[in-house]
Order: C-alpha cells, then sequence, then structure tokens
C-alpha cells in the first residue's frame, strides 16, 4: 500500500533534475519542484522520467507565481506603495483573494523615482500586473 502524501502550496517536494520534472499542479524553480496546490502528491513514470505531479481533491486553488499575469483590485494607497486583493491568476478566479503589494519602483520600468503612486493608482482601481521575483533583501 503506498503512503498518500497531502501537500500544501509552496511546499517543495524533491530536486528537479534528470529523473524527477515538474508536472500538473508543481512548478519549478531554483532546482527544486515546489507544490502549487493544496492536494495529494502523485509520481507518475513516463520515458524514465518520473513526473511529479500534485492533485486537488476539491475545487482546484492556484497560487500566483513568478511571472503569472494577475488580476487585482487596489484597496489602499500610500506615497510608496499600493495594496491589492489578487482576484484571478491568469483566467482562473480565486475563491479567496490574495494580498499583495505593489511598491512605488515597481509601477514602471523607466523613471522610478519620479512616480507618484497616488496620482497612478485609486482605491478601487483593477489593474492587470506581473508578478515579480520576491527580493530576499525586502
Amino acid at each position: 500500500m503506498t503512503e498518500l502524501r497531502i501537500c500544501l502550496p509552496g511546499q517543495r517536494l524533491c530536486l528537479s533534475d534528470k529523473v524527477y520534472t515538474s508536472g500538473q499542479g508543481t512548478y519549478e524553480r531554483q532546482g527544486y519542484i515546489y507544490s502549487q496546490l493544496t492536494g495529494c502528491l502523485d509520481i507518475v513514470e513516463k520515458d524514465n522520467v518520473k513526473v511529479v505531479e500534485v492533485h486537488s481533491s476539491g475545487e482546484q486553488t492556484v497560487v500566483p507565481g513568478q511571472g503569472d499575469i494577475i488580476t487585482a483590485q487596489v484597496y489602499i494607497i500610500t506615497q510608496q506603495y499600493a495594496k491589492c486583493n489578487i482576484k484571478c491568476v491568469g483566467d482562473t478566479v480565486l475563491r479567496r483573494p490574495f494580498r499583495a503589494v505593489l511598491r512605488r519602483e515597481d509601477v514602471r520600468a523607466t523613471e522610478k523615482d519620479r512616480v507618484e503612486i497616488y496620482k497612478s493608482f485609486r482605491p478601487g482601481d483593477i489593474i492587470l500586473a506581473r508578478v515579480a521575483e520576491r527580493s530576499i533583501t525586502d
């Protein structure tokens, strides 16, 4: 009898190498495979490669990852940032929103020091954004 392993979003599952590769419900980052969903771990062997997958038992929950396009609603504005609720990741509408912070320096690629965030956004605005990589120094 095989052991049932429950995974949580963001949980590191194993190394990503020639033997193990990321499949449905997982993503690869910095040489490791992580769970993208809450669900059960499944390792499927295909052509001498083990595909690591996570299957949700119920409604699919998606976690925003680096590079994903998200739809969010702004709810607080300060001089340095805008706080947002992420409503959609790609085409998937979330059951519960994720919280996010849009920093002033991340609003545009040029003239970052001249951005006045309160002139760019207002509470209630719906924005389309790409998830940036989290910096450890932040």
